[in-house]
């Protein structure tokens, strides 16, 4: 296998899926906090499951778009710091923006700022330190993607050299880092501490190998699944991730132990699907479908704003309703007036 190959312009049906990824983690946060749904009820399950391994999902997708499209090659054409520059500013505009309102209206999202955790997030470095020291909400998953852009060009020299062989063993080894924490380690500490615990390192990279995995299977080969027949395939992967046992209160339960590797293989391959089905006309919802795609990063990022502006006013499913079509909007206006600017400057 090559990776020196050119990218493909589009990638199967992956722009619709990272927006049903960014409205299922939406989803999910809203329903907790304005309380749709009761503790260990099937719909409480469904959408702690939904909404955390979509995020999950996220960090596959980022692996394998960037083992899939930055191949050494590229890498050595454009120059290292045209691609650090064009990674970073994928992530900072946004990102700051939201640090920014949280630090401006004291909204108390991550732990209490100091110059120390301020400089820390300008650089981009806490995923290296505590992937919580993020002040925003979800900020963790930005944490921890910038290690792997600062790590990707030697991970891609590396490719070059070993092939699909390097891809198998980047995936397992950080897979095997990975086993003290979700067996023992997040369930065995406090319980403040166990959500701070799940989001470290050890925890987690090892699904961005994962789908730099799936990257290289998918260019080393032309064979593309039809829409129809990957959809049939898929449905079975969600009854399994969705269906109502073991049953859990604590939503911590369905992140540990080996039901987590489980569910992350079902995702895994979800991803799969998505990036092996052959490209064809979307249709209208799946235009729509991708267009959120495209404000997905905003979307992840803003809906905790959106709900507080709407909580204290608004409760119940009205205030859901609310917060979402709001988030929604502000995605889509930032990426109009943000993401699409600034990204032009990195081309």
């Amino acid at each position: 296998m090559s990776a020196t190959g050119s990218s493909p312009s589009r990638l199967g049906y992956l722009d619709p899926l990272r927006g049903i990824l960014a409205l299922c983690v939406a989803v999910y946060h809203l329903g907790v906090w304005f309380n749709l749904s009761q503790s260990g009820s099937g719909m409480n399950m469904a959408t702690a499951k939904l909404g955390n391994y979509s995020v999950s999902a996220f960090f596959v997708l980022s692996g394998f778009l960037l083992f899939r499209t930055a191949s050494w090659a590229r890498l050595r054409k454009e120059g290292l710091g045209r691609f650090w520059l064009r990674r970073f500013l994928r992530l900072a505009p946004v990102f700051y923006l939201a640090c920014a309102m949280n630090l401006t209206f004291h909204l108390g999202m991550g732990p209490e700022p100091s110059w120390r955790f301020v400089f820390e997030n300008l650089t981009l470095t806490f995923g290296a330190i505590h992937p919580n020291h993020a002040l925003v909400t979800g900020g963790w998953y930005v944490g921890l993607v910038a290690l792997l852009y600062f790590a990707y060009p030697a991970l891609a020299w590396l490719r070059e050299k070993g092939g699909l062989w390097f891809l198998w063993a980047l995936a397992s080894g950080l897979w095997l880092w990975s086993l003290p924490s979700t067996l023992h380690g997040v369930m065995g500490q406090e319980q403040w501490n166990r959500f701070h615990t799940y989001v470290m390192a050890p925890n987690q990279l090892f699904l961005l190998a994962w789908g730099g995995l799936v990257a290289g299977l998918h260019a080393s080969t032309e064979e593309r699944l039809d829409p129809k027949v990957a959809l049939l395939l898929a449905l079975p992967m969600l009854f399994l991730l969705l269906r109502p046992v073991p049953q859990f209160f604590d939503h911590l339960t369905a992140l540990t132990g080996w039901l987590r590797y489980r569910y992350l293989l079902i995702v895994t391959i979800l991803v799969a699907l998505a990036a092996f089905t052959r490209n064809g006309e979307p249709g209208h919802f799946g235009k729509a479908l991708s267009r959120l795609g495209d404000w997905s990063f905003g979307l992840y990022l803003l809906h905790p704003f959106t709900m507080r502006l709407v909580a204290p006013h608004v409760s119940g499913g009205l205030g859901f309703s609310l917060s979402l079509g709001l988030a929604i909007l502000a995605a889509a206006a930032v990426h109009r007036w943000i993401e699409e600017p600034v990204g032009r400057l990195g081309r």
